[in-house]
């Protein structure tokens, strides 16, 4: 079965996933949901002064948006440790709020580690999620994948982690399950910055795939990422090596043909898949075929997914608030010497 090749060590658009740095989501994961404040912030005088809250914020509605995008396949849990836990510094002495650096993120994870490591055996723990009371100064929510360089503390050491800020109160679950994302080496499909001839950091992705606009209309993981994270089987991708005609069924049901896979070379090519106003995909309001190119030689966050759509003059111009970049029955999306024409209700004809 044809996979695509990766040249770069980091996330990316690679089919392998390196699990020496990634949590494998094939396997059981285990997470530990830690809340903290601060010596100048305190919960009790905060607006959410019940850990639950932010529990239910982000780990039960996140737990529900990974029940639906992979089929009830993702075996994750994540505990609530009772209580706050006070850091020993001023929220913003760790100046999170000033750009989250890796120091910086993992000196705030080490003395979140360490003021809870006589409550939490970290070493039962694949995971660590660390919310902070409300108004601290921790504007977004990085990841930290580095499972080959953990954080240690007396009862364990962890090396994937997610330190969520402000960000938490409007994206909630979606949010969890980007983070969470990366934790399993999935990349951003939005751009750090914008690269060159594309409209923003969302010109490659659009509205599809919350590992690049996570309130987006779509915001259901492609087809290629659920095959990569193992919830969906090499039988339900086809390789388009010559011309030929396929009927996809919906990203958001579990069973049938999700993909078609066109190889160009061993790190570049595309992949077509379908869309219906399903699962975590209902706020559609029509079914889409989705063509987007693979590029295995770009890193996480420089464009290694791109929508590719029919009309020329919208190549990296995909609006991230509008259905841009399907290809409706009728149309035909044509790079590379390769042609895809929508058929309607999922059935599509490859020329090449």
């Amino acid at each position: 079965m044809f996979k695509f090749k990766s040249t770069i060590d980091d996330l990316n658009g690679g089919f392998a996933i390196d699990y020496s740095q990634a949590g494998d989501a094939h396997k059981s994961l285990k997470a530990a949901f830690v809340c903290v404040d601060f010596p100048n912030k305190k919960a009790e005088d905060s607006k959410y002064p019940d850990t639950k809250f932010f529990y239910d914020l982000l780990a039960t509605d996140g737990l529900r948006v990974f029940d639906t995008i992979s089929y009830g396949k993702l075996d994750l849990k994540i505990d609530l440790i009772d209580g706050w836990f006070t850091m020993p510094k001023n929220d913003d002495v760790y100046e999170m709020n000033k750009g989250i650096t890796g120091p910086r993120q993992r000196a705030y994870l080490k003395d979140a580690m360490d003021i809870t490591c006589d409550v939490v055996d970290y070493s039962q723990y694949d995971i660590l999620y660390v919310c902070p009371v409300h108004d601290a100064e921790v504007p977004y929510s990085p990841t930290m994948v580095d499972a080959s360089r953990p954080i240690s503390c007396k009862s364990g050491e962890i090396g994937l982690a997610v330190t969520f800020g402000r960000d938490m109160y409007k994206r909630k679950g979606l949010l969890l399950a980007h983070e969470t994302g990366h934790i399993m080496g999935l990349p951003d499909l939005y751009t750090y910055g914008v690269t060159e001839g594309a409209r923003d950091a969302f010109g490659h992705c659009g509205t599809w795939d919350l590992m690049g606009w996570i309130e987006g209309i779509a915001p259901d993981y492609i087809a290629y990422s659920k095959w990569r994270l193992g919830w969906l089987d090499d039988d339900q991708f086809a390789v388009a090596e010559q011309s030929g005609e396929y009927q996809l069924t919906p990203v958001e049901t579990a069973e049938g043909l999700k993909g078609v896979v066109i190889p160009l070379d061993d790190y570049h090519g595309y992949i077509v898949e379908y869309r219906q106003p399903l699962g975590l995909d209902v706020n559609l309001t029509e079914e889409a075929i989705l063509v987007y190119r693979v590029d295995g030689t770009i890193r996480s966050g420089k464009g290694c997914i791109s929508l590719i759509p029919p009309q020329e003059e919208l190549y990296l111009q995909i609006d991230r608030d509008k259905l841009d970049g399907i290809c409706r029955a009728g149309e035909t999306v044509s790079r590379d010497g390769i042609s895809v024409t929508s058929l309607g209700g999922g059935k599509i004809k490859v020329t090449r």
